[in-house]
């Protein structure tokens, strides 16, 4: 699927797969797919697929102590306007 054309789609499913590479403990590949995500998103109006970035930021929980979870977190919401 190609982003230009289903971009809604394509950053939904990064946020979701994203999020299961982290619940799979892979901070790597979750953080890798979580900011593609967020690049595709912040440039989407929809309220549906933006809802799957505060579930991938909830996932990152066990490395909150880490600081490129934190800078993610941090990114997002300012990439999409999310509330803390």
């Amino acid at each position: 699927m190609s982003a230009r054309s289903f971009t809604r789609s394509v950053g939904l499913r990064y946020a979701v797969v994203g999020t299961v590479h982290l619940q799979k403990r892979d901070l790597d590949q979750g953080l890798h797919l979580g900011q593609e995500a967020v690049a595709i998103l912040a440039n989407v109006e929809s309220s549906r697929a933006r809802d799957y970035v505060p579930d991938f930021t909830t996932a990152l929980a066990p490395w909150q102590a880490e600081n490129r979870a934190n800078d993610f977190i941090k990114h997002a919401r300012r990439k999409l306007s999310m509330s803390a």
